[in-house]
């Protein structure tokens, strides 16, 4: 057990998919979430919380996304007016920084146990909604995301339960690298291979790395918005 991690649920968000109007388009999302006190969680996410496109969002190892309070913090002082439930997240985290948590950590919020499963990689709906075309790049380039998680064991998560890790993997690799071999440099050949080998790693992200292997590098404009 690796009890010097832990942290604080400060806030917890539950939405509809329905849709938005962001800057002129209408878009079909659930990006719009309530602040609630309690969300009861089971394999497939939060009781109350829908996502859009069911294609890229939502099922069992996108059950819940986390965002740290540290990152927001970050925003700030960046000059970004961002606040917690920004980022379309269900749970807002104190006391952790992204680089605190590896892929396949277990975490226990509450009476809920989870495993990190895969970081956010951003798409268009975050520039439509904020009005900011270069959003989706600059949280990628930063390694502002937010991280999945897939639920072990179901519960309740309450305001101010905290968030402790229970488990985490052998040769696991943190968000950051994740975030970096993943999203910004992509060819980088021997963090490839490290993280082909990490556990955790989502098997259609492993495919994807090795075809870069071989020299194919995927488009991306298209989820950027570029």
């Amino acid at each position: 057990m690796q009890s010097k991690i832990s942290g604080t649920v400060t806030h917890l968000w539950v939405g509809k998919a329905q849709w938005q109007n962001y800057g002129g388009r209408d878009i079909f999302t659930g990006a719009h979430k309530n602040l609630v006190d309690a969300i009861s969680v089971d394999v497939n996410g939060a009781c109350g919380d829908e996502q859009g496109n069911l294609k890229v969002h939502g099922g069992p190892d996108k059950a819940l996304l986390l965002y740290t309070r540290d990152d927001y913090e970050q925003w700030i002082r960046d000059g970004y007016d961002f606040a917690p439930g920004n980022f379309f997240e269900n749970s807002t985290i104190d006391g952790l920084s992204t680089s605190d948590i590896h892929l396949a950590d277990t975490l226990r919020i509450g009476e809920v146990t989870v495993q990190v499963s895969q970081i956010r990689r951003p798409c268009t709906t975050l520039a439509h909604r904020w009005n900011m075309k270069e959003l989706p790049r600059l949280v990628q380039s930063t390694g502002r995301s937010g991280f999945y998680v897939r639920v072990l064991q179901p519960g309740t998560i309450r305001t101010n339960d905290t968030v402790t890790l229970v488990q985490r993997e052998p040769g696991s690799v943190d968000l950051p690298e994740v975030n970096r071999v993943m999203n910004i440099d992509r060819t980088d050949a021997r963090g490839i291979r490290a993280l082909i080998d990490a556990p955790g790693m989502p098997p259609r992200w492993v495919s994807q790395l090795q075809r870069r292997l071989s020299g194919y590098v995927t488009d991306e404009s298209a989820r950027l918005g570029d």
